[in-house]
């Protein structure tokens, strides 16, 4: 049933929740961060659980060899004590990992990805979803400073496929984590046709090995600003390499309530109902989400509904 991976083992996650969440009666799974200030009644919307920084390296081994496990641990029991779908959030990426592997040798660099790999796959045994590479066309670690991680040589580099770090990630994360659904991860793909291709790119090369089990595709407001066409297009460009999709992290600004009403109206529904796409993740609904200063929340510091949340929750209770 694993392999899958569709319709019928997303039921069978979703099986288990007693809630009323805005996904019920939906075949697809409807999400949110878990954090300080976006857990406030989260079981009565959401019903599939990403933590929202706590899982990155560099907020878990800030100091080499000091595990600060305290927020990914309530995120994780949330989602299974709720029968919550969860999606692990990220092992390798190029921005917020530990400034201290910067400067080692390669090989002190591997050892230390492997033991981070380890430390996930031990601690956390039932992830649902492990996104292993996030944002490599747009954000690899590859440079010094500002966490940016300096260690994709540790991971072969370029090599000959040109992406030979990601084919090493994912290589070392299905041997870790047999029973997870392996993603990859990144942004302005559903707005650019060239890195939609070059992001196929690399999936069909994960596809080879039978390394990857689903694409994640962000969809911060930055990255939606083509029509619902090209969104559509690139959608089903992505749906040719035969894995279903995630829409991985979703925020619609809201410069005034009516426009973030309209671009949810506008955006959404082509998200939702696109065939291949089994979830979405908001990345944050309530205020003090990453952009709460553009008006992404959906609702006020007063908890009162905005109208573009009012109108989420009509379209899914139709």
């Amino acid at each position: 049933m694993k392999k899958i991976f569709g319709l019928v083992l997303l039921s069978a996650m979703l099986s288990t929740t007693s809630y009323g969440q805005l996904a019920d009666g939906h075949d697809k799974f409807l999400g949110n961060v878990y954090s300080a200030s976006q857990i406030q009644d989260f079981a009565t919307y959401w019903n599939q659980v990403t933590p929202e920084n706590a899982g990155k390296w560099g907020s878990v081994e800030a100091v080499r060899d000091s595990m600060n496990w305290d927020v990914l641990d309530a995120a994780y029991a949330f989602a299974k004590e709720h029968g919550f779908v969860f999606r692990y959030h990220v092992l390798v990426w190029g921005n917020q990992q530990p400034a201290w592997i910067e400067d080692l040798p390669v090989d002190e660099q591997r050892a230390e990805i492997e033991e981070w790999f380890d430390a996930i796959a031990e601690r956390y045994p039932d992830v649902d979803y492990l996104e292993v590479v996030n944002e490599p066309l747009h954000d690899p670690p590859n440079q010094p400073g500002q966490g940016g991680g300096n260690y994709i040589e540790a991971l072969g580099g370029d090599g000959e496929t040109g992406w030979d770090w990601i084919v090493t990630a994912f290589r070392m994360a299905r041997e870790r984590f047999p029973n997870a659904q392996l993603l990859i991860n990144d942004y302005s793909i559903v707005n650019n046709d060239e890195d939609t291709q070059r992001y196929l790119s690399i999936i069909n090369l994960l596809q080879a090995e039978d390394l990857i089990d689903g694409i994640g595709v962000q969809c911060h407001a930055f990255s939606l600003t083509g029509d619902e066409a090209q969104i559509q297009r690139n959608l089903d460009a992505l749906a040719t390499a035969g894995l279903p999709i995630q829409v991985t992290e979703l925020d619609i600004d809201g410069p005034t309530d009516e426009k973030q009403r309209e671009d949810y109206q506008r955006i959404f529904p082509t998200l939702w109902e696109h065939d291949a796409i089994i979830g979405i993740t908001l990345w944050g609904w309530r205020p003090g989400q990453w952009r709460t200063f553009q008006g992404a929340n959906l609702v006020t510091q007063d908890d009162t509904p905005k109208p573009a949340f009012e109108w989420l929750q009509e379209y899914l209770g139709e």
